[in-house]
């Protein structure tokens, strides 16, 4: 695994000791001789070089009694410096492998406790929007992400990442997708994403799949892959600009709509079941003004939408209802 700078950083950090205790012997040693010998300065630091590196290069001069003295001592503070700095190599390079292994057991054991979670497959821009999205709105996530200098790993330590390759099943089945709930496949090509798309269908049937394209062409095999969803952001953010040019009031209450996570309102889907208390009941009859909601729009069971339907309206089994609204809890707050 490739490190980062802050890791790099850290690690010379550990040898900084080492390196200053090397500056202070090379001085020494050359002020020394000096000092003993009268040598110039040349003759003193190189003397002092060979002398640490013990390459055996033999005396520049002469050496008086004093100064072979000195040099044993300037030979034992040599062993003293590449002891030091062999430990201290060592130490950080167990330290900072202890760290990625411990950090790796941690993500393992939060990958085992999740449930109807997210896989974000990539770390660009879109992934990282779509992380801050989810964590907005408390939604457990993972990211797999192989290169460990992304947007993602850079910006967001504290998301759950894997540092492996998407494209792998082994990679998916670790992100626990058994027991995931949707996947984002993001990663930069076409190609890629269908890929990931192919094998997350094969080992969940039942996942709700979001992919993104570049080329339009690619829609129709994304769908036969099994991608429930399938965005193009070029076309999305053509189609936003024209918005806001023809309808700038509509496009700011999508905006709203869409960064509802900075606004005290939500947005959610009530299906009608067999045995729901509102099956088979008109709107006006429903509690869902009172629990702080507006109804907007009923889907029918064959995909066709009623939007702002009448207090008359009739709900059905099957039937699924968009609300929103500040909530419950904002409506109490007003009434207090």
């Amino acid at each position: 695994m490739r490190r980062s700078g802050s890791e790099w950083h850290d690690l010379l950090h550990q040898i900084d000791r080492p390196v200053l205790f090397l500056s202070v012997l090379l001085l020494g040693g050359t002020l020394g001789y000096r000092a003993i010998e009268g040598w110039t300065y040349l003759d003193s630091l190189y003397m002092t070089v060979i002398t640490l590196t013990t390459v055996g290069f033999g005396e520049t001069h002469p050496l008086s009694e004093g100064g072979r003295i000195f040099t044993i001592i300037l030979l034992i503070g040599g062993v003293i410096f590449y002891a030091t700095a062999l430990n201290a190599l060592a130490q950080g390079l167990l330290d900072h492998r202890f760290a990625e292994m411990m950090n790796q057991l941690g993500i393992n054991r939060k990958i085992a406790r999740m449930k109807d979670h997210y896989i974000i497959c990539g770390g660009g821009r879109m992934a990282f929007a779509i992380g801050l999205e989810l964590e907005k709105a408390g939604i457990p996530f993972i990211f797999i992400e192989q290169n460990p200098h992304s947007i993602v790993t850079e910006h967001k330590v504290r998301w759950p990442i894997l540092i492996k390759d998407a494209l792998l099943e082994e990679s998916l089945l670790e992100a626990g997708i058994q027991k995931a709930k949707g996947l984002a496949a993001v990663l930069p090509t076409d190609a890629d994403n269908l890929f990931v798309v192919l094998s997350a269908r094969s080992l969940n049937p039942s996942l709700f799949i979001h992919t993104r394209i570049a080329l339009e062409s690619s829609r129709s095999k994304m769908i036969q892959a099994g991608a429930n969803k399938v965005v193009s952001p070029y076309n999305a953010g053509g189609v936003q600009i024209a918005r806001a040019f023809l309808n700038p009031e509509v496009d700011d209450f999508l905006s709203v709509v869409t960064d509802r996570a900075h606004y005290d309102f939500e947005m959610k889907m009530h299906t009608v079941s067999p045995d729901d208390p509102f099956c088979n009941k008109p709107l006006r009859q429903t509690e869902f003004r009172q629990e702080g909601f507006t109804v907007i729009a009923v889907k029918y069971p064959d995909g066709q939408m009623v939007f702002a339907p009448d207090a008359s309206f009739s709900l059905r089994a099957g039937y699924q209802i968009f609300l929103m609204g500040p909530g419950r809890q904002i409506v109490r707050d007003e009434v207090e």
